[in-house]
């Protein structure tokens, strides 16, 4: 099972994404997910719960962060504004909805952006949905139905995005990889790698890092092309400022490891804004990278 971060309070992180980009991307996800609706509805009307959770979640918030910086990848690799790059950066969100969901199952959490978690909302309605048996269980068990549902809907959209084939192996390769890596790094998470600050720091890079900054930075830059240079300068920008994302978080969580500090976080975005090469990367691609590596700063 592949699971996430914990979500820190939602409003930290508001101006990450631009209005006009977050509406675009919520447009997508709103049409992407009525079509997938009609589809469910086709196969068998009553599981419609299964895709009205995944919409109950989104319109519940979320910053919308991951489709941000997959978006500035491609932008950053030469890419031109386009829809495609909207709805192949949307489909990072679903993938972010499936770790959110099996995240809370993990963790037994209650709330999720203020509103039930998904687990405890199928519980509340196990009766009126036909249910048998225990309702807490009914709960878990459509809790891991909902979370690989979202899974198999954004490799659906990423697929549909309308990108030609070979830009959409060169992105799966890299959507792939994090998605391998945000299992392990979970697996060391919920192991209880807190103990060991280098394992800890290590968890923290691949549960967070690797899938709400390098991960989409570099899906982008892949959907543009296959240039090393812009592909290593996003990386080198990417992989300290995603580490900073989630320390920070554990810092406001209390629970960051050992020795990490504001000066942790904001050494690591000094570092990440230093990678950003104009002569590399496009000038207003550098320029909204850096503003939103200083709303990570602390």
């Amino acid at each position: 099972m592949i699971v996430a971060l914990r979500t820190a309070p939602a409003l930290r992180y508001l101006r990450f994404v631009p209005p006009d980009l977050r509406a675009r991307v919520d447009a997508a996800l709103t049409a992407f997910l009525e079509g997938r609706r009609e589809n469910v509805e086709r196969i068998e009307p009553s599981a419609m719960p299964l895709v009205g959770e995944i919409r109950r979640l989104q319109d519940a918030g979320g910053k919308r962060i991951r489709p941000a910086f997959c978006y500035w990848g491609f932008r950053a690799a030469g890419g031109d504004d386009h829809d495609r790059i909207v709805r192949a950066a949307t489909a990072i969100e679903l993938l972010h909805t499936m770790t959110l969901v099996h995240d809370d199952l993990i963790d037994g959490a209650k709330e999720r952006r203020g509103v039930p978690a998904t687990a405890v909302w199928f519980a509340e309605r196990a009766g009126e949905l036909g249910a048998r048996g225990d309702p807490n269980e009914f709960g878990r068990s459509m809790a891991v139905l909902v979370g690989d549902v979202a899974a198999v809907m954004a490799d659906r959209m990423f697929l549909e995005s309308g990108f030609s084939p070979e830009a959409i192996v060169r992105g799966l390769a890299v959507y792939h990889a994090i998605r391998e890596q945000m299992a392990v790094g979970q697996y060391l998470d919920v192991r209880g790698a807190a103990g060991d600050p280098e394992v800890a720091r290590r968890a923290a890079t691949l549960r967070g890092g690797s899938y709400t900054v390098e991960g989409p930075l570099l899906i982008g830059a892949a959907l543009a092309g296959d240039d090393p240079e812009v592909r290593e300068t996003l990386r080198r920008y990417g992989r300290p400022l995603g580490l900073a994302f989630q320390l920070r978080d554990d810092l406001e969580d209390g629970e960051a490891p050992a020795g990490v500090s504001r000066a942790t976080v904001n050494g690591l975005v000094a570092d990440a804004k230093e990678a950003l090469d104009p002569d590399v990367l496009t000038r207003e691609s550098v320029e909204a990278l850096l503003r939103l590596a200083d709303l990570v700063a602390m």
